[in-house]
């Protein structure tokens, strides 16, 4: 990830937003995790303000990386950092002491979205983009991916599905003929679906560090999560509690520049968040240090293409799209 490979990712995103040449095919991968997502959407918040917003063929991702993306490719970007920090950092969406539902996905979905702060479903099957979803079956926990071109399928529901998180939803959603559960435990980063999208630009958002791996959960955490799990199959507890190997050779790829995952001709940006630096977890509520965290991520953004954020006293301040 060089600085080189940085210019000519933006001069061949640059040339898509001028609408003077069409280019090799561009992808773009948004990695979620619950609130964590403030990170992610907090950079492609920032290529809105580029002028990147339709730029890209392909986006992919999973979980609040699904959403931030479908928001990313209506340009309402700035509008979900907003919903983030303003509107979800609240007992309405996150409580952990319910009974049930701590992480309330059908009032996201049901309420919030479609009614609060309306998200333009119309636009995002319009949009020449093609948004790629990834689900978790829960009986084999094999990803299945969804797009904005899959016929017959209700993407309410496939958002619902791609992030209704484990032991905090916890309820199994149907999309189509099938149960899925949170994307994000079959396909944390789906940066090999926008490789055989034939991509040979791509830009890579992670909302965790590239020195980051994952790990076995400990047998006391296990054992704690033993009745939430119970009506688990036998590979989804694998997919839930074991080191996720795929996604950690994923990032190693990334992180070591290498060619396990795409052709010699590819080119990749990362932008990811530093060690400590406004970090934040899957649940996090406080709404200054998510709004910190996206402020972060969209300094991080500007710098990953060797440039300097222009001033703004608000850069996520919208009025609605």
């Amino acid at each position: 990830m060089t600085a080189d490979t940085a210019r000519e990712i933006w001069d061949a995103l640059s040339k898509r937003a001028s609408g003077t040449a069409a280019g090799p095919s561009i992808g773009l991968v948004v990695q979620g995790g619950g609130m964590r997502g403030v990170y992610s959407l907090g950079v492609l918040a920032a290529l809105e303000e580029m002028g990147f917003g339709s730029s890209f063929d392909h986006v992919a991702g999973s979980s609040s990386g699904a959403h931030n993306g479908a928001h990313f490719i209506t340009g309402q970007a700035r509008y979900g950092v907003e919903t983030y920090t303003d509107y979800l950092s609240n007992r309405n969406f996150i409580d952990l002491m319910r009974a049930r539902k701590q992480v309330d996905m059908d009032y996201l979905i049901d309420y919030f979205v479609r009614q609060v702060r309306p998200f333009h479903m119309p636009a995002l099957i319009r949009a020449s983009t093609v948004l790629h979803i990834a689900l978790t079956d829960v009986q084999d926990a094999t990803t299945h991916y969804v797009t904005t071109r899959t016929p017959g399928i209700d993407l309410w529901e496939t958002f619902r599905a791609t992030a209704a998180m484990p032991i905090l939803y916890n309820q199994f959603v149907r999309v189509g003929d099938r149960l899925y559960l949170d994307g994000s435990l079959s396909d944390c980063l789906p940066l090999q679906r926008v490789v055989d999208c034939g991509c040979r630009y791509i830009v890579v958002v992670l909302t965790k560090p590239l020195s980051f791996r994952s790990k076995r959960i400990s047998a006391p955490l296990r054992a704690l999560a033993w009745l939430a799990t119970r009506h688990y199959s036998k590979a989804l507890k694998q997919a839930l509690f074991d080191e996720d190997r795929k996604f950690n050779n994923t990032i190693s790829a990334l992180e070591g520049n290498n060619r396990l995952i795409a052709t010699e001709s590819t080119k990749m940006l990362v932008i990811a968040p530093n060690v400590g630096a406004n970090l934040v977890t899957c649940i996090t509520t406080d709404a200054k240090r998510l709004r910190q965290c996206a402020l972060q991520a969209r300094v991080d953004a500007w710098r990953a293409f060797g440039q300097s954020p222009p001033p703004k006293d608000n850069p996520f301040r919208t009025d609605g799209v």
